[in-house]
């Protein structure tokens, strides 16, 4: 409960300090990483934790610290579970010995776990038994409050995780509603879980322009009858990944114009089509094919149809 926060008012330059709170103590991949590897066909994909937020190779398997109470009520540990009791967690740390051998060889792996008795010592924390079973004890019980809040499975709300009761403003809460609240929503605007930029995309809060990070390329076009059909390669020619979906926005075109093969229209009413990448991300110098199909009136004679593109990066409704 008592990690820095992005908002600690007692903290020089607000944030600043909030990475302290991610570490790579060697932990491996949850299990369910195997079919990541699977979707991406590549065997040597491992889950790089904070980096794959930030892409920063200073946070290559860093993971964030969990508060330390109620820590017994919990049926796994770490972000892959593969320890199923306390005294296990302890003994993992007194040991100080990655359990993932990629993580374990990045140099972001902590020398606080690895020796927290300082350069040159013994790994580990150097405890007998019996001072783990103490600390053991001290986690499992000195800092669990038998008062706390617990799950009730019967509850309408639940504990920790907003649902369509929170949310639903105009069914539930007509006066939040009548003052703005959109339904689906929280009232801030924030993510309801990490508010970070990929998460805000990830939750449909936000857009990232990534017109400038790519080349579009007209590489034909058809005119027949009341459709017009053009092609085209779109490049992402920058050095970042484009993530989550690629919409793509036309955006001026002629009245009575429409997209026929459109996701759907923006808030502005301007037609889009959705891209579900491969393996979810555009990397640098990949390229992909999209069709776009227009009906215009007007027959054989009808004008061309004009129009320009948008790309966006992100999911829900634009």
């Amino acid at each position: 409960m008592l990690n820095k926060q992005i908002d600690d008012p007692d903290i020089a330059g607000i944030g600043q300090f909030i990475e302290e709170n991610f570490i790579n103590v060697g932990i491996g991949d949850h299990p369910l990483q195997a079919l990541g590897r699977l979707a991406r066909n590549d065997p040597n994909f491992h889950d790089e934790g904070r980096k794959e937020i930030t892409f920063k190779d200073s946070d290559a398997f860093k993971f964030r610290v969990l508060t330390l109470r109620q820590l017994k009520d919990a049926r796994t540990f770490f972000h892959n579970g593969s320890f199923t009791n306390i005294r296990d967690v302890v003994q993992y740390f007194n040991a100080g010995m990655p359990q993932d051998p990629a993580a374990g060889a990045a140099p972001t792996l902590s020398a606080r776990f690895t020796h927290p008795r300082g350069p040159g010592s013994q790994p580990g924390l150097g405890l007998s038994d019996h001072q783990v079973d103490d600390l053991t004890d001290f986690l499992e019980n000195a800092l669990y409050d038998p008062a706390f809040v617990n799950h009730d499975p019967s509850s309408s709300t639940r504990t920790l995780q907003l649902n369509e009761r929170d949310l639903t403003y105009s069914k539930y809460r007509p006066d939040l509603a009548a003052l703005g609240a959109n339904d689906g929503f929280v009232i801030s605007g924030l993510a309801a879980d990490n508010n970070d930029a990929l998460s805000r995309r990830d939750q449909g809060l936000e857009f990232l322009d990534v017109t400038s990070q790519a080349v579009i390329d007209k590489t034909g076009s058809n005119s027949q009858g009341g459709r017009q059909t053009d092609q085209y390669r779109i490049t992402n020619r920058s050095q970042s990944v484009v993530d989550t979906h690629l919409l793509i926005i036309a955006r001026g075109l002629p009245t009575r114009s429409q997209l026929e093969n459109a996701s759907g229209m923006t808030r502005g009413g301007a037609p889009y089509i959705r891209v579900f990448l491969p393996n979810g991300v555009l990397q640098p110098g990949q390229t992909i094919a999209q069709t776009l199909i227009f009906k215009r009136q007007g027959g054989n004679n009808a004008p061309t149809v004009n129009y320009v593109l948008d790309l966006l990066s992100g999911q829900g409704k634009p």
